[in-house]
């Protein structure tokens, strides 16, 4: 059932409560237990759902998270196909490159959203720490018959 289901992570948010830990890193960067990111959590529970294609939507200070996450390689998504995509702020016309908050950034991902071929999104925030399983979750979303993507084809018409 996952594996008809993508993740994004959107790790470019600023908090003021971690304001020491986040001068120059993101929160996802945030160190955990000595050689852990709190970006691991979130990242373990979706590889062990069975989920092979993350999106990772970044904005500020992230050159520390690519350094920690590298290919995707530790988690499995070293992939040919799927995989790890990193997906930083770019500027076009109607992109200043900065994120005005949350849903600026998700519109702007809007491209590899389109290129997913899973019916299924898990969109998470790296700054919560805990263990879950998305499983269950992902069932109970299907089983309901809960809103799953509108095909590109029926967007364009």
């Amino acid at each position: 059932m996952t594996n008809n289901a993508f993740g994004l992570i959107v790790s470019g948010e600023r908090t003021t409560r971690l304001k020491d830990l986040t001068l120059s890193r993101s929160t996802a960067a945030v160190p955990f237990g000595g050689r852990y990111r709190a970006i691991d959590f979130i990242l373990s529970d979706m590889v062990n759902a069975g989920i092979t294609s993350v999106g990772l939507v970044t904005e500020k200070n992230y050159h520390s998270l690519m350094d920690h996450l590298g290919s995707g390689k530790e988690w499995d998504l070293h992939r040919k196909r799927d995989g790890l995509f990193i997906l930083p702020p770019f500027m076009t016309k109607d992109n200043a490159g900065v994120f005005r908050g949350a849903v600026d950034a998700l519109r702007s991902v809007m491209g590899y959203v389109r290129r997913t071929q899973e019916d299924y999104a898990i969109l998470s925030w790296p700054r919560v720490v805990m263990n879950v399983d998305l499983v269950p979750m992902i069932e109970q979303h299907v089983a309901t018959g809960a809103d799953r993507r509108i095909p590109l084809y029926a967007q364009m018409n």
